[in-house]
């Protein structure tokens, strides 16, 4: 009997050792182990601790307004840039009208003030404005700005790995990639004499020029950018020299809360250009400024109504 006694105040000794030696094992576990956060590089070389599961976002940009949209609820961010919610402008519109406040400019208090967990910025933003949000211990994760269709792919799937949203953009991938892919297919229907030359100007003169994002998406076009096909060099306005030289066979016109028509009549009421085919054969058309503006997810489907403006066959063979 006396030894069982024995017996059984050893385990019970033994079991409160095991349990007090568990305890400080666990509570260190659990004050040093981050699951809620994950690290991510940012464009400007620093890698920034970032909430695995943001519920705070803001863009400094209407770009990364549109991304966004697509990947995440709007309710999910705590700003938006007054362009995204235009028509025309961002075909993510109706979702950016849901997000308070609007916003036209990123002052750094005022964006301190909206105490976001996580700040997506494009790469020209102010490095002040930058260090200063890091410098509050707000995640702030640089992006580049690419002018390449390729690169507008890629930003789409860093952001969604920013904000934890992999599926999503490995979904715009495919979905841009099939695009691309359908374009190839109605560009071979093109021949190369019969390629037209499209002109799509901007507000910022020279935004539409060689090097350009829009430069960039005509090769999947199978269109002429005119700025390119005369030798413009990149930035440079389009004067109207340069204009007759270029004689496009389109203008498009970005146009949000309708046409803009300070931008429509210095081609549309321009003596200079009256002589013009594009101009007497009425091909000045309006286009959404979300297909000029367009480096989100609906890039490829921007492209293709871009190419069946320009050759209105394409429409007409897809239906036969």
């Amino acid at each position: 009997m006396n030894k069982n006694i024995r017996f059984l105040i050893c385990l019970m000794i033994l079991f409160c050792v095991c349990i007090t030696g568990c305890g400080p094992l666990v509570s260190y576990n659990e004050s040093s182990h981050t699951p809620h956060t994950r690290y991510v590089d940012s464009y400007d070389g620093v890698r920034v601790a970032v909430p695995e599961n943001p519920k705070r976002i803001l863009a400094l940009s209407s770009a990364f307004d549109t991304i966004l949209l697509g990947l995440v609820e709007p309710d999910r961010l705590v700003g938006i840039n007054k362009l995204s919610t235009y028509e025309d402008y961002s075909l993510e519109a109706k979702r950016a009208k849901q997000v308070k406040p609007v916003m036209s400019s990123y002052p750094l208090e005022k964006i301190i003030a909206l105490k976001p967990d996580l700040v997506i910025a494009p790469d020209y933003t102010s490095a002040d404005v930058i260090s200063g949000l890091r410098h509050m211990g707000i995640a702030t994760v640089v992006v580049s700005s690419d002018s390449t269709v390729e690169g507008v792919i890629k930003n789409i799937k860093d952001v969604a790995y920013i904000v934890g949203e992999e599926e999503k953009g490995q979904f715009y991938d495919q979905k841009i990639h099939r695009e691309l892919d359908e374009m190839k297919r109605l560009g071979a229907s093109i021949p190369l004499e019969q390629r037209k030359t499209v002109l799509f100007v901007s507000s910022m003169d020279g935004y539409t020029g060689t090097g350009s994002l829009f430069d960039d998406m005509c090769k999947y076009m199978s269109i002429y950018n005119a700025p390119n096909k005369i030798g413009l060099p990149p930035r440079i306005p389009f004067g109207e020299e340069r204009v007759l030289v270029m004689n496009p066979d389109f203008i498009f016109i970005p146009s949000y809360k309708g046409m803009d028509k300070g931008l429509a009549d210095r081609y549309l009421a321009n003596p200079a250009f009256q002589n013009l085919p594009v101009i007497k054969e009425h091909r000045v058309k309006p286009l959404p400024a979300a297909y000029l503006y367009t480096m989100n997810q609906h890039i490829g489907e921007a492209m293709l109504a871009i190419m069946h403006t320009v050759y209105p066959q394409l429409e007409r063979s897809s239906h036969e």
